[in-house]
């Protein structure tokens, strides 16, 4: 699977609204997600991805719709430590989020790639990640 399969026209050339507090990491990590929108969106045409670290070899996500501004929280932390690439990979003409590690610091490190449908991440695919010898 590749950023190539899930392709988003880039559309979006407005100027990105500001993110309201419908969830809880919008009120909890405000500044964070405040930031990340004031760049833009990078990723699926209008969306923001905001990627904030939750400790070593850690990060936490939300979603920012650049033209409402509703924030979607991710389902789960992401944490690596010897995985190759580890962490979360996006790019803004995708709807595709390629996951590399543990979920909720849990001891199933893996390759996954998620698909954004506009309200959630679904799950495409699986498997175990590879890690530096």
């Amino acid at each position: 699977m590749s950023f190539k399969d899930y392709p988003v026209s880039i559309n979006f050339h407005g100027k990105t609204a500001a993110p309201l507090h419908n969830s809880p990491n919008s009120k909890r990590f405000r500044t964070m997600i405040r930031r990340a929108a004031q760049d833009g969106p990078n990723f699926a045409d209008h969306y923001v991805l905001a990627v904030w670290g939750c400790g070593a070899g850690c990060a936490m996500f939300s979603i920012v719709d650049a033209i409402d501004g509703r924030v979607y929280d991710a389902p789960f932390t992401v944490s690596w430590t010897d995985e190759v690439d580890g962490g979360v990979g996006f790019v803004l003409n995708s709807r595709a989020l390629h996951i590399i590690g543990s979920l909720n610091e849990g001891d199933n490190s893996a390759d996954r790639w998620y698909v954004w449908d506009g309200i959630r991440l679904r799950l495409q695919s699986e498997q175990p990640a590879k890690h530096y010898q």
